[in-house]
């Protein structure tokens, strides 16, 4: 088992208002951002991983699950085999 820091961007989304399109002051609040997220590589395909944000050794079990689509990682690093 891994411990790994994936580091990958994510969608922003605007709030839930109306707005006029003239009243935009620019398109910075919504750009999409880095997320870093830590936590055990629990699977690996061709499309996306899955890391564990919760692990536990004796006996092996896991929690949290977060799934990362492939096309959005930038980096991932290893921090610690187990």
């Amino acid at each position: 088992m891994k411990i790994v820091k994936v580091t990958w961007i994510d969608s922003t989304a605007s709030n839930l208002e109306w707005m006029l399109i003239e009243n935009i002051n620019g398109w910075k609040d919504v750009e999409p951002m880095n997320i870093y997220t830590y936590g055990a590589l629990v699977h690996e395909d061709d499309n996306y991983i899955v890391v564990a944000q919760s692990y536990g050794k004796d006996p092996e079990q896991c929690c949290s699950l977060m799934s990362i689509p492939k096309c959005c990682i930038k980096s991932l690093e290893t921090l610690e085999e187990l």
